[in-house]
């Protein structure tokens, strides 16, 4: 015989395994391998959501990749040259398929360099948590599809 509790807990079972299932594909851009394996290492190791990310050491690569495997979030790592960060944003927002993912630029300082409305959050690598990372890419794509709907 089934009781309320066990129903209950069976319900939160399931939506933990529905939760597992869901993902987020995220694409990270940079040209420092160090400091880009350990963002990519911190999402894939991350229990509290389920995140598919994908690395490119070039800006020319990342096209064609975003074409292929569609990500839900961008992080583009601000030592690159910044007017091939202009040039890949505004290619990126030319395309139909793409200009709507969400950008998120991680800066290596707090110096202010303007993208206008083209990046849509920004994040200090000094102080990159987990957590932070993965609130800040969460934030991002739920406005993005509350404005898309």
């Amino acid at each position: 015989m089934l009781t309320v509790t066990s129903a209950h807990y069976n319900h939160g079972i399931l939506e933990v395994i529905r939760k597992k299932r869901e993902h987020l594909n995220v694409l990270i851009i940079g040209n420092n391998p160090i400091e880009i394996t350990s963002i990519y290492n911190s999402l894939n190791e991350y229990r509290g959501k389920n995140y598919i990310a994908d690395v490119c050491f070039s800006i020319k690569d990342s096209i064609s990749r975003m074409i292929k495997n569609r990500p839900d979030c961008i992080l583009l790592d601000d030592n690159i040259i910044i007017d091939n960060i202009k040039s890949f944003i505004k290619k990126l927002r030319e395309n139909s398929k793409l200009r709507n993912i969400p950008i998120v630029l991680l800066k290596s300082s707090n110096l202010n360099f303007s993208f206008g409305n083209e990046v849509q959050d920004f994040l200090l690598k000094g102080n990159l948590s987990t957590e932070i990372l993965s609130n800040t890419i969460e934030k991002n794509v739920v406005s993005l599809k509350k404005i898309l709907n």
